[in-house]
């Protein structure tokens, strides 16, 4: 049924357009301009804004459940809990855990994409086990190894849907670890890092093109023999061909951090990430795990974050993406053009997906309506109202 959606301010990649029309058929957008078109049905946006559905890269769970553990149908339900709020494409994401475990959830991720192949989440996402102890932060440092380029061959062979890998290149194997992602075509992302600058300087000659969740799980500047030398931090915010993963759930980062990085990369550069745990969601006071729930690390939902109790790091988010929208409007100016380019733009541009994250003809019909205020008023999945 070809669909209309009238009176809205629609948010391209390059401008708004006022009072403008979508229309969309079979799940792809056909037209996106001012003229109304031939139609069968229409939706009234009621003059708020159409921006792209939400891309997020970097999610473990939600609502009480978690990748690393859940069953088919339990991935399914914390993939429409985040869709709920606007995320139309997720990334399973998984952490350090045993071999066990992390066997299981990837075969689970396949009973999933059997069962529901229309499903918002459309890969993999594997933050380590390849990750440095001395940058653990919530992780177990119990199930961390270095990282192995064969491991990672016969991984893909079998799972072919792992799109993207975490590692920390300066550990041995580092380096070669990212050439081989990148030569199997996944994304290689620097994750839990002691690295130094010029570590980074390298892993972005092998292969790795993105900072997981910059400032969290990575050096900055430090001192050796009274010299400063810059860290991983500093070599994320200068090299242009790094994209960086951002928390903006207002506890990870304040708002002069997110400035800052705002001011170094721009939205080209920069993907709104939520990292949510299976705490994504719940209440402050709540006390769960992040992780499995058998061999997961005790933390508590505090200040609208996940705490580890002794609150000595934060283990986690709470955050769905239509909170890191709002909270970046809030540190940078309500740009839209910039805001939708960081929540679904630039995540596409990363994984290379030219399907999806803009309103654009030919991309997929991943929209949802949102308020002034920046509520997700509506959510339209492939051209389908959820």
């Amino acid at each position: 049924m070809r669909t209309a959606i009238i009176n809205a301010k629609i948010v391209t990649a390059n401008e708004i357009i006022e009072n403008g029309v979508c229309v969309y058929e079979n799940g792809i957008i056909e037209y996106v301009g001012k003229e109304m078109q031939d139609i069968d049905q229409t939706i009234d946006a009621e003059d708020q804004y159409l921006i792209p559905g939400f891309i997020d890269l970097h999610c473990h769970g939600g609502n009480g459940l978690e990748i690393i553990d859940s069953s088919a149908e339990e991935m399914d339900k914390l993939a429409r809990f985040h869709l709920s709020h606007g995320t139309t494409t997720m990334l399973a994401t998984t952490l350090a855990a045993s071999d066990k475990e992390t066997e299981n959830a990837l075969c689970t991720f396949a009973e999933y994409k059997e069962k529901y192949p229309n499903g918002t989440l459309i890969g993999v996402h594997m933050e380590g086990p390849w990750l440095n102890p001395a940058q653990c932060g919530a992780q177990n440092v119990e199930y961390m190894k270095t990282p192995s380029k064969e491991e990672l061959k016969k991984l893909k062979k079998k799972y072919p849907f792992i799109l993207r890998v975490g590692a920390a290149p300066e550990l041995e194997g580092g380096l070669e670890f990212g050439k081989t992602s990148e030569e199997l075509g996944i994304v290689a992302s620097v994750a839990h890092t002691d690295a130094e600058f010029q570590d980074i300087v390298q892993a972005k000659e092998n292969g790795y093109t993105l900072m997981t969740h910059l400032y969290s799980g990575m050096k900055g500047v430090t001192r050796k023999n009274s010299f400063r030398i810059a860290g991983a931090v500093e070599a994320g915010l200068l090299f242009d061909e790094l994209f960086v993963e951002v928390i903006a759930d207002g506890r990870h980062l304040p708002f002069s951090l997110l400035q800052f990085i705002y001011k170094c990369k721009g939205a080209d550069k920069i993907c709104l990430i939520t990292d949510a745990t299976r705490a994504g969601g719940l209440p402050n006071g709540t006390q769960t795990v992040i992780g499995s729930l058998k061999n997961g690390l005790p933390v508590i939902v505090e200040d609208g974050v996940t705490k580890l109790l002794d609150r000595q790091s934060f283990a986690g988010s709470t955050a769905t993406t239509d909170r890191l929208y709002r909270t970046m409007a809030e540190a940078i100016g309500k740009d839209m053009v910039a805001l939708s380019k960081m929540a679904s733009l630039t995540p596409a541009r990363v994984m290379g997906w030219k399907n999806r994250g803009e309103i654009a003809e030919g991309k997929r019909a991943d929209l949802i309506i949102m308020s002034e205020k920046l509520d997700v008023k509506q959510v339209i999945l492939g051209g389908e109202k959820i």
